[in-house]
């Protein structure tokens, strides 16, 4: 299978590690025919993943920032998919799906902002905050549709109160740790629509051997395997030309409806 080449901004926010496992986490659950949505999906590596392993699903991304929502619609052209440009607070799907998925961003209130605003709506939750994303979610998922996402294991108490207050529930958990003596860094989450089954907790992912950055654990390298991914870095310019380029063809594409 030839590697999925992504294209990026060399000064923006890069996909990592969390979304090769959350991709990986939520393939086996997928219909062969089924729609998917990828909230927050900057350059859209996990819908891209997922439409990868069925040539009969339906992918639509949203993304609120042009130049990354740009990134998505290139990378995922070879899949026919459709990526909005807009906040998801205020979302009108087309369509209600088999399967969302995200990777949110969950750096706390307490986290320091930094300089690139683009970086901070990829990390900082205040720009999709966890509330938004399961009410909204609830809201584009059919009766019998799942929602897929990652966030921080330390806020696992939070994150289960806001599925219970917008009626989802987790039922399949799983850990993901740094090291096998560290404390969870990252939770995957299966929620569903008024699911009555108690949560199965699935067995640890532990991703590294030791603190060396190269020394991953044998399921990591199978993740890595899976994937393929490779990023290709271009500068503000490029992606500008490819934001043209995504307008031009949604303007011929609306002119022939």
């Amino acid at each position: 299978m030839a590697a999925l080449e992504l294209y990026q901004l060399e000064d923006g926010y890069c996909y990592n590690t969390d979304s090769l496992i959350l991709a990986h986490f939520a393939k086996d659950f997928l219909k062969k025919e089924a729609h998917i949505l990828d909230v927050g999906a900057g350059c859209g590596v996990i819908g891209a993943l997922l439409a990868r392993e069925s040539p009969h699903i339906t992918l639509h991304l949203i993304e609120k920032d042009e130049l990354t929502s740009a990134l998505a619609w290139r990378n995922t052209r070879p899949f026919g998919a459709k990526v909005f440009c807009e906040d998801f607070a205020h979302f009108k799907p087309p369509c209600t799906y088999d399967c969302i998925i995200s990777n949110p961003p969950f750096y706390s209130q307490g986290a320091k902002l930094g300089h690139d605003e683009r970086k901070n709506m990829a990390r900082h939750h205040m720009f999709l905050p966890l509330h938004v994303l399961l009410k909204q979610s609830k809201r584009c998922l059919k009766p019998n549709g799942i929602l897929c996402f990652c966030y921080e294991a330390r806020a696992l108490q939070h994150v289960f109160t806001e599925l219970s207050n917008v009626g989802l529930r987790a039922d399949i958990v799983r850990f993901v740790y740094p090291l096998a003596h560290r404390e969870s860094s990252l939770v995957l989450i299966r929620a569903k629509i008024q699911c009555k089954s108690q949560a199965k907790v699935e067995s640890a992912l532990f991703t590294h051997n030791s603190p060396t950055q190269s020394d991953n654990t044998q399921e990591l390298k199978e993740i890595y395997a899976w994937a393929q991914t490779q990023s290709i870095k271009i500068n503000q310019a490029a992606a500008l030309q490819m934001l043209d380029e995504m307008k031009g063809t949604n303007l011929s594409l609306a002119l022939l409806q």
